[in-house]
């Protein structure tokens, strides 16, 4: 029998050169979270992106109380995230828990677990992409109960944003959100603006597992105001620190004007 040491051919790697390294952004997930992948993986198709997840356990029911036990674990979960490789950024894929725990908790925690200065989550960016866009007057559709919604009302509110009408769907399992018809949304945003007076600058429609990403252009197209989703402003969000240059189209015109 021939020997191992006859037939192996001893090789040299070649690395990629730093300008050739694709931009490493990191995701911490919810374990419950159905949408954010997909969706966040369609956007960034193409680009010279590696989207990297991590999934952090939490219960299922969308409450504070269910929201704030998400501290604990989001420094762990980006620290799993190639510890060994340094991350270009990293985002927390939760709309509600950002505000619960709050931004500059989320954003430090981040920072910590991953060791990269370029973090975002979804209140952040959505802000955030509000003042790019010079949005003031702005209607939200939620999928939270009132108890998730008042406070997230109140800090819009607080943040200088007139919020002229806000829907609620009122789910508290993040399954029922995530498990929602993609088709139907057109027929709750019709419902919105029958009940507003006046168009919103923008419409943002709440929560990362909240299938809305492939409808944006075309409701902006029939309401001709702005229309944003938690997933789609964080990754315009991370995209517009990194100075990412890109213009991505099909997903509203926030990706469009990057």
């Amino acid at each position: 029998m021939t020997s191992f040491a006859n037939i192996n051919l001893p090789l040299k790697a070649r690395f990629l050169a730093a300008a050739d390294t694709p931009l490493r952004v990191g995701l911490v997930v919810l374990a419950t979270d159905m949408v954010i992948e997909a969706e966040w993986a369609q956007v960034f198709a193409g680009l010279p992106i590696e989207l990297l997840v991590s999934r952090l356990a939490c219960e299922a029911e969308v409450t504070p109380e269910a929201l704030l036990t998400m501290a604990d674990q989001i420094g762990q979960c980006a620290s799993l995230i190639l510890p060994d490789v340094a991350l270009d950024a990293i985002a927390y894929g939760c709309t509600s828990a950002s505000l619960v725990i709050g931004e500059k908790k989320v954003h430090a925690l981040l920072q910590k677990g991953a060791g990269c200065t370029i973090t975002s989550n979804p209140f952040t960016a959505a802000k955030a992409a509000l003042g790019h866009l010079g949005a003031k007057r702005i209607a939200v559709l939620s999928p939270y109960v009132a108890q998730v919604n008042q406070p997230f009302y109140t800090a819009l509110q607080s943040a200088g944003y007139e919020v002229t009408k806000w829907g609620s769907l009122d789910l508290e399992l993040d399954r029922q959100i995530g498990s929602m018809d993609v088709t139907h949304l057109p027929s709750l945003i019709e419902q919105l603006f029958a009940a507003m007076e006046q168009a919103p600058d923008a419409v943002f429609i709440s929560c990362t597992n909240f299938r809305t990403m492939s409808l944006l252009s075309s409701l902006e197209r029939r309401y001709g105001c702005y229309f944003l989703s938690s997933n789609q402003v964080m990754a315009w969000h991370t995209l517009h620190q990194l100075k990412a240059p890109c213009q991505i189209d099909g997903f509203g015109r926030l990706l469009a004007r990057l």
